[in-house]
């Protein structure tokens, strides 16, 4: 019996002719990878995190001493694991912005978007960093989620490309108020032409590269892309060059000190497929007013914004954090979790994300959080908790 046509495309493509025209490469994730700037950072680091198969510094001396020379004057950091998929062809504007809720066609060449993509169901997966080149290349640029399945998934029978460069491009982010200043002595791009979330191809330290003007830290900074062979000598070089300045190589713990206050929400933690940008405070991307994405039909139906649970701040009384997963009741009724915790520097309080009971969420709600077996009373904030309207990043 014929087998279904259908199949034996997917299966078959490059055979027949049709997109995708060629077998991607197999990549196996299991195990643990360096970064092409371990030899410059990783050699100097106390404790590593394992992030989407690469071993990175999860701190390098202190992380609250990194923290506040990101604030400061600036950090450089490994952020290697951050997935580049690239998706390009005729179609690759077409369909990506049937993935996403926002409308990718009203923006420039050269701009970035902060984006979702959803399922058919209304849940999200993942948030990520979208970068257009032109309406036949765009980046998607996410942690290790299922981005890369789902794009495949949606680009068959179309005049597109699917590339991952997880292992081919690695990403170093300089990010901190003295981050242009010193970013534009080794570059031959005019950074002062670069505007908040937009980004620019350039030479860095004379080695070609992509620079976008993004970051997980809501301060003034810079993610740079830069091709494997040439990363290490890349690398280094702005090291020596930054360093001068006071720079530091810092780790993923001072970013995440900076990235809580600033309420930047990390998938596979702070949510997950299980909930809608409606549940996390992204309400905001979904254009009802756009033609056809996946999820438009649960997104813009009036009960999607009124979820039973939402993600919300929390300051807590004392200086003990939080841990993920501890309980957050209300006249001793659990109404929730912590997703995210931390002592803020800047605030000298302890702070948390939670996901919530929508009714529980709203400013100046008294709250309990269980550190263990220690009740710990707080209150529900608004977020960010520091720089609300993110004037440090938009300097």
């Amino acid at each position: 019996m014929r087998k279904d046509p259908t199949v034996e495309r997917h299966e078959f493509a490059s055979y027949l002719g049709v997109p995708p025209y060629a077998r991607g490469v197999t990549r196996f994730r299991k195990g643990l990878k360096h970064t092409a700037f371990y030899p410059v950072i990783g050699r100097q680091a106390k404790e590593f995190k394992l992030h989407n198969s690469y071993l990175k510094p999860d701190q390098i001396t202190d992380p609250v001493d990194e923290y506040w020379t990101l604030r400061k004057i600036a950090g450089l950091w490994d952020v290697t694991g951050e997935e580049v998929i690239e998706i390009a062809g005729p179609d690759a504007l077409a369909v990506m912005n049937e993935l996403i809720p926002r409308d990718l066609a009203r923006a420039k060449d050269g701009q970035c978007l902060y984006a979702v993509m959803c399922y058919d169901y209304g849940g999200i997966v993942e948030d990520a960093v979208l970068i257009r080149f032109s309406p036949e290349k765009i980046w998607w640029v996410g942690g290790p989620g299922h981005s890369e399945q789902w794009i495949y998934a949606n680009s068959l029978g179309r005049r597109v490309t699917v590339t991952s460069y997880l292992d081919d491009k690695h990403v170093a982010s300089l990010q901190g108020p003295k981050s242009r200043e010193i970013l534009q002595r080794v570059t031959d791009a005019d950074l002062s032409r670069v505007p908040f979330y937009h980004s620019v191809e350039a030479r860095v330290c004379g080695v070609p590269t992509v620079i976008s003007r993004t970051g997980f830290t809501a301060e003034l900074g810079y993610d740079i892309y830069v091709d494997v062979p040439q990363a290490e000598q890349m690398f280094g070089d702005l090291w020596e060059e930054s360093r001068k300045d006071g720079v530091k190589l810092c780790g993923s713990r001072a970013l995440g000190l900076r990235r809580i206050e600033a309420a930047i929400i990390n998938f596979g933690q702070d949510f997950d497929w299980q909930h809608t940008p409606f549940n996390v405070g992204l309400g905001w991307m979904v254009n009802a007013n756009k033609g056809f994405f996946h999820g438009r039909e649960v997104l813009t139906d009036p009960v999607a914004r009124e979820p039973a649970h939402c993600l919300a701040g929390l300051r807590l009384e004392g200086q003990e954090a939080a841990f993920i997963g501890d309980a957050v009741l209300v006249d001793g009724k659990a109404v929730g979790q912590v997703t995210s915790a931390s002592i803020s520097p800047s605030l000298e309080a302890s702070i948390a994300i939670a996901m919530l009971d929508r009714r529980a969420t709203t400013p100046g709600q008294r709250v309990t959080v269980r550190l263990g077996e220690k009740p710990v009373a707080g209150e529900v904030v608004p977020m960010p908790f520091f720089d609300p309207e993110r004037k440090l990043s938009k300097v």
